[in-house]
């Protein structure tokens, strides 16, 4: 590093209740890195989860999210099932959910198999979520006037929910300050 000095600041609560502060340098770039990394390895974990255990977290994250009276069944890698969305609120609607792993790209013809099995289910909205991506076209033809409504979570949404949900998954506060000396100012002296 040059003249700027990165400080990594914890704040730990003392005896008495006030914060103590440990100062311990940190690498710009390990920093940034670690800071981007987390949603790589959590979908790398998630690829490697045994099926039932994958199962798991998905029927948590859809409880957590709201679903509810929710009914499963798998394949391979792929999860089904219903349930039941805002059964405590004055609206609630049946949704039909299915999961892929795998990282790979989900196609439009995914996407309207998908919404037959929704129609055919008999529910009013679909829920299709993958740790990889979806086609250009796929995002399209959810994203079409058909019914039932077919919402697309991709792996970056899934993190991110997982991570917001709190499943598997916590955050710390890391504050960092940069100091800058002010040469002209000293030069001023």
């Amino acid at each position: 590093m040059s003249q700027d000095e990165l400080i990594k600041i914890e704040e730990e609560a003392s005896n008495d209740g006030r914060p103590q502060v440990s100062q311990a340098p940190v690498d710009a770039e390990e920093l940034v890195e670690g800071l981007l990394r987390w949603r790589d390895e959590l979908t790398d974990m998630l690829e490697q989860l045994p099926t039932e255990a994958f199962e798991r977290l998905i029927l948590q994250l859809l409880a957590k999210d709201g679903v509810s009276d929710i009914d499963v069944g798998h394949a391979n890698d792929t999860i089904e099932g219903t349930g039941v969305f805002g059964g405590g609120g004055f609206l609630s609607f049946r949704v039909s959910f299915r999961c892929i792993r795998g990282g790979k790209r989900i196609s439009s013809a995914e996407v309207d198999d998908f919404r037959r099995g929704v129609m055919l289910g008999r529910a009013d909205k679909g829920l299709l979520i993958t740790t990889g991506k979806f086609t250009q076209e796929a995002v399209l033809k959810a994203a079409s006037d058909r019914a039932p409504e077919i919402r697309l979570i991709d792996g970056e949404e899934l993190v991110g929910k997982l991570k917001e949900l709190q499943l598997g998954v916590r955050t710390e506060q890391v504050l960092v300050e940069r100091v800058i000396i002010e040469t002209a100012w000293f030069g001023e002296l």
